[in-house]
């Protein structure tokens, strides 16, 4: 009968340390969440699969995509129910706001261990990442707005293929060389740019704007200052291109700029980075791609986006996923590499400045605007309080108000928005 008892104990403490070893040496599972629903998402999961090859029975990340359009509804009702992700990334311009809503965990005192500095970062996109004194987010990347020009057009046109404008004058000269009636119908039908109703104006817009010195808000952010001579003089040169100097065709619809590229009927283009690819990818097409001219008078500057790594906030903290998630982040940055080379800069500086990266002739001249790079002082409303400046430069392109009026009536509605009217 002991013996009996004595082998059902031993069996018992055998199963319990067991399960213990597993439970043990099971490895940290992270739910990871992106809005990369393109081809972006295809390389964002090859990298984390290499990762989890490389951290077999210590960490596995399991990434979901899900589109950018509901992606910030469902981060919020994720942390609200207590099934928020370990990790997450997020566009720059939305953690300002997130943050102040008590969705995301600060990182300042969990980075220091890691090693991230930054001076490892492109420095603007680093700095915001910070919210009120706080960190809460870790730079991915920087997508910044580009200049894309077709070669073979500036060789027909007798233009340097390898000369592209670089500030307002050279932008003018070039454009009209470029403009041209081919086809001898009296109509035409090569276009020296394209200024779209819609996306992407407000980047070109705001890349102006800056490099005027222009500032969007007041250092409260209680009220609009983007109505101002800076703001007017970019706007109105838009107008410009259409109206006085028709270098641009007039009412050009979102994305019709971007296929008239593609056809070889548009001279210069502009668009994010992202584009790059495509272009690539288009036969017979040979461009060129670069930093933006300085039109304004102050300083280069571009506009950019960027998506950010950030710890949503959970009900109850579990360090070692938290751990394991920052490891994940910084592991991701010092091999984004492949993920530069799929349209982006990488906000890691030996990244971006190393040589494998810079032997691409397209990003190698995009990444000269590392340092030109600004972005707006973010805050909860921005979203809301730009949106206005949005349509006031559709309403002015279309002609339907002065850049003026435009502008001066989206800053009456920009300070009802913050002032909370």
């Amino acid at each position: 009968m002991k013996s009996k008892l004595h082998l059902a104990i031993g069996l018992v403490l055998v199963f319990t340390l067991l399960v213990c070893s597993v439970a043990h040496t099971a490895p940290i599972t992270l739910d990871y969440w992106t809005g990369f629903t393109g081809p972006d998402g295809t390389t964002m999961q090859g990298l984390v699969d290499q990762f989890n090859k490389e951290h077999e029975g210590k960490i596995k990340v399991n990434m979901s995509v899900m589109p950018w359009g509901n992606f910030y509804e469902k981060i919020v009702a994720a942390v609200i129910s207590g099934k928020a992700p370990d990790v997450a990334v997020m566009h720059l311009d939305r953690m300002a706001e997130f943050a102040s809503g008590g969705v995301l965990l600060p990182l300042d005192d969990l980075i220091g261990p890691l090693g991230l500095e930054g001076s490892d970062y492109i420095e603007a996109v680093w700095n915001c990442g910070v919210w009120e004194g706080k960190r809460y987010s870790i730079p991915l990347d920087a997508h910044p707005n580009v200049m894309y020009w077709n070669k073979a057009l500036f060789e027909d046109a007798g233009l340097d293929p390898d000369s592209p404008p670089t500030d307002r004058e050279s932008f003018l000269a070039i454009t009209k060389a470029l403009t041209k009636d081919i086809s001898g119908d009296g109509k035409i039908d090569q276009w020296g740019t394209a200024v779209s109703v819609g996306w992407p104006n407000f980047h070109i817009w705001y890349s102006i704007f800056y490099q005027n010195g222009g500032i969007l808000f007041n250092e409260t952010n209680t009220k609009a200052t983007y109505n101002s001579e800076a703001g007017i003089d970019a706007l109105q040169l838009l107008v410009d291109y259409i109206y006085e100097h028709k270098v641009s065709p007039e009412n050009v619809q979102v994305d019709s700029e971007h296929e008239a590229f593609k056809r070889g009927e548009l001279g210069i283009t502009f668009n994010g980075i992202w584009m790059l690819s495509d272009y690539k990818n288009q036969p017979n097409l040979k461009f060129g791609a670069g930093p933006v001219p300085q039109w304004g008078s102050q300083r280069p500057a571009v506009w950019a986006g960027s998506h950010q790594f950030v710890l949503p906030k959970q009900r109850s903290s579990d360090m070692q996923k938290v751990t394991a998630a920052l490891d994940f982040v910084k592991w991701i940055g010092n091999h984004s590499l492949e993920w530069g080379f799929g349209g982006q800069l990488p906000a890691k500086l030996s990244v971006l400045r190393g040589e494998e990266f810079r032997q691409d002739p397209y990003l190698a001249n995009i990444a000269k605007m590392e340092t030109h790079i600004y972005f707006p002082p973010f805050f909860p409303k921005y979203g809301e309080a730009t949106g206005p400046i949005w349509d006031a430069i559709n309403a002015a392109v279309l002609r339907a108000k002065s850049p003026e009026e435009a502008l001066a009536n989206a800053a009456d509605l920009s300070d009802k928005i913050l002032a909370g009217k």
